[in-house]
């Protein structure tokens, strides 16, 4: 099961004008011990091979959910930091289910 997925309303404004779509996926980190962890990252636009991705329509946007992800008990949200042409997008994981 696909976790809910918010967008901040200022990463739907900036995502609309980069063309409309966005891709949330499983971003492997390796821990100093052995250990590996999938962190939810996202990128501007749809991934190469969008087939058994979960697709969701957000604020006008389209949103490619990596299967990989699974936690429903938790509520990503997409965000956007920094300025002018040196914005990125970051995902936010909330546990409590709420936009805060």
């Amino acid at each position: 099961m696909t976790p809910p997925l918010r967008l901040d309303a200022s990463a739907a404004e900036w995502l609309a004008q980069k063309g409309g779509s966005v891709t949330v996926r499983a971003s492997p980190r390796h821990g100093c011990c052995g250990g590996t962890a999938h962190l939810p990252v996202a990128e501007v636009g749809a991934p190469a091979d969008p087939v058994g991705w979960s697709v969701q329509e957000c604020d006008g946007i389209t949103v490619y959910v990596d299967p990989a992800l699974t936690d429903p008990g938790a509520v990503l949200i997409v965000r956007v930091e920094g300025f002018s042409r040196w914005r990125r997008l970051f995902v936010e994981e909330d546990a409590a289910g709420h936009d805060g």
